[in-house]
């Protein structure tokens, strides 16, 4: 009889476990996967040009810089763990790297970094609300400037 009551117990351990998982997910308990959209755009003061895909950033575009032609050139989609290294190529053999360092109080903190041709050339840690965005000025390219618009949720 108790060999048969140790294993029910062990079947409803495992059960509530199996059942409970997603609501644990859900309240917090497994913040470790990261979605972190990054946003390329060429920034420059030639002709006036507003790329359409853009039009949810103009408005702040504006409000932080001024250029006149803002064009998308790339948009990524990485999930990312805490203390893994996503990884971004950019236009100049640049590439970008970006790591989540923690989660906590609703905000996700990330490291991220430029590196050309295996050389550091910029790095800064940010913080952002869950499902918060930013946008980070960078690097020169051709006849303007890389631009950054980088959103993370969990």
């Amino acid at each position: 009889m108790k060999t048969r009551t140790v294993r029910v117990l062990l079947l409803s351990i495992v059960l509530a476990a199996v059942l409970l998982s997603p609501a644990l997910s859900n309240i917090g308990w497994a913040k470790n996967r990261i979605n972190v959209v990054v946003k390329t755009v060429l920034a420059s003061g030639g002709e006036k040009y507003l790329d359409p895909r853009l039009s949810a950033l103009i408005e702040e575009l504006h409000t932080l810089f001024r250029y006149s032609s803002y064009r998308l050139l790339s948009e990524d989609h990485l999930q990312l763990d805490i203390k893994q290294t996503g990884r971004v190529s950019l236009p100049g053999r640049r590439t970008l790297k970006i790591k989540p360092i923690a989660v906590a109080d609703n905000r996700i903190e990330l490291r991220l970094v430029i590196q050309r041709k295996k050389e550091q050339v910029f790095q800064t840690v940010i913080q952002l609300l869950n499902h918060g965005s930013i946008i980070v000025g960078g690097p020169k390219h051709k006849d303007g400037s890389l631009l950054f618009s980088i959103s993370a949720s969990y």
